[in-house]
């Protein structure tokens, strides 16, 4: 940190100075080093300024450029970039995340930003004489000035993701606080926020899985705590909830009354906070004690919710109570048969199973995407999930929208768009790829996309793992990792 901090603290002082300039660019300014009537011109007074701005100690005996209008322009343009970053430097979620001990992209990324803004600065302190060299210097700043402004948008974009997915396990961990303790609440903060995750589902938006650590007790601005572990059970909840968004459209019974089984998902989980912490973070197999006190979660949260909301639906309450249930009886917490598990429980319960797969446990990492939807396929197959349910799955392809890949020739790209073909058993593994590196791991300097149904040879080894993308892509594409 200390090397973008001493960058930080001379882009501080150089916007300090622009601040201390009333205006820039003046319609006219009596200048002190000269006789108090006269009165020079615009360029004189913003050639005084830029003097004053750069630390001059006697700007009289300093002879002054002539800046061109271009120049000015540049100059004012940069003073907004540097206000965009000050911004963003002050920003509570990203002062967190700078000061943390886990590597994070978007602080490596800034990182570079505030070095190239450095170069800004230094080179708005020297413009030559010449008009002629400065028309080559603005060109060179202004390219600069582009590459800032590029990199700030995409880190403003990043940061604003994270506070969209932050404020959502802050609004549904604060309902389930809130149903625990019994203090006010109502079922309108799950709905809606269900109708903003089937409504990016309608716009076809990439699922972004969310996480929180299993002992995350405070909202991200700091100021609200939460019992352990409902952030983290909130992120869970929001995930499932993505996943159901995304398949109900493919059920005639429950196409056209969405609303409620994204609700259920992001309310079946609420028992999970009798669960503590230490059991939910645990690495090795739980014990026989522990694994009862998990299993019954589902049977508390269906109780808890009849006790604060009894005019809730019948159905709702029976899928939650139900979610982990397995069509052949092995599922808790009644082990009832398939025949007796209503059909939003048996959609609840394999969009679990495959959400639980694709997000990173104290015991296990997270598996590859390819891998859970076979898994969840093998587990219809042998009659422990409801098979149609589970064939739905297959519309979000075995490398879902934004995964990113790695190639049989080791080039590492992004996952843009899947096949549709249902009648070829190999469209869901042959999407349209960005390819982003070349086999080597060497950036690109754009995209190349590559259409894998059409491709005479190659196919997809895996889905990266998170940090190997972060090593990849993390320079150049905050947004992905």
């Amino acid at each position: 940190m200390s090397d973008t901090r001493g960058l930080l603290d001379r882009i501080s002082a150089f916007r300090q100075r622009l601040d201390a300039t009333p205006h820039l660019i003046p319609e006219a300014s009596p200048v002190d080093s000269v006789d108090a009537d006269a009165i020079v011109s615009e360029a004189e007074a913003f050639r005084l300024s830029l003097k004053r701005i750069a630390g001059s100690q006697d700007v009289a005996e300093v002879t002054l450029p002539q800046f061109t209008d271009r120049a000015q322009r540049l100059l004012g343009r940069a003073k907004t970039l540097l206000d965009r970053q000050r911004r963003f430097t002050t920003n509570a979620m990203y002062a967190a995340c700078a000061s943390s001990d886990e590597p994070d992209s978007l602080v490596d990324y800034h990182r570079e930003t505030v070095s190239v803004l450095d170069s800004v600065v230094r080179l708005a302190q020297a413009f030559p004489d010449s008009a002629a060299a400065q028309l080559k210097m603005c060109d060179g700043l202004s390219g600069l000035l582009t590459i800032v402004g590029d990199r700030l948008a995409i880190q403003e974009q990043v940061l604003a993701q994270r506070h969209t997915d932050a404020d959502r396990i802050d609004r549904l961990a604060g309902l389930f606080t809130a149903l625990h303790c019994n203090l006010p609440a109502t079922l309108e903060t799950a709905a809606a926020l269900a109708e903003e995750l089937l409504e990016e589902a309608r716009l076809a938006k990439p699922i972004r899985f969310v996480h929180a650590p299993v002992t995350s007790a405070h909202a991200h601005g700091g100021t609200t705590a939460f019992p352990v572990p409902s952030r983290f059970i909130a992120a869970h909840a929001i995930n499932v909830a993505q996943v159901v968004a995304r398949v109900v459209p493919y059920d005639y019974e429950l196409a056209g009354r969405p609303l409620a089984p994204v609700v259920a998902a992001l309310i079946m989980d609420c028992g999970m906070l009798t669960v503590s912490a230490a059991i939910l973070a645990k690495a090795e197999p739980l014990t026989p004690d522990e694994r009862r006190v998990l299993e019954a979660h589902p049977k508390y949260g269906a109780e808890l919710l009849l006790w604060r909301f009894p005019n809730l639906a019948g159905p709702l309450v029976e899928a939650i109570a139900s979610h982990h249930e397995r069509a052949d009886g092995t599922g808790y917490p009644a082990a009832l048969p398939g025949a007796q598990v209503p059909p939003l429980g048996r959609l609840l319960s394999v969009a679990d199973v495959y959400t639980a797969l694709n997000e990173e446990r104290p015991h296990r990492p997270a598996a590859d995407p390819r891998a859970a939807l076979t898994d969840v396929l093998l587990m219809a197959e042998h009659g422990q999930l409801d098979r149609d349910f589970a064939e739905y799955l297959l519309n979000l392809s075995y490398y879902p929208v934004n995964t990113i890949v790695e190639l049989t020739d080791g080039r590492v790209g992004l996952v843009v768009a899947n096949q549709t073909n249902r009648l070829d058993p190999r469209s869901p593994g042959r999407p349209v790829v960005a390819v982003l590196t070349e086999p080597d791991g060497t950036l690109l300097p754009r995209a190349e996309h590559l259409d894998l149904s059409a491709a005479a040879r190659g196919s997809i080894v895996k889905a990266v793992p998170a940090v190997r993308r972060r090593e990849l892509l993390g320079t150049r594409y905050p947004d992905l990792v």
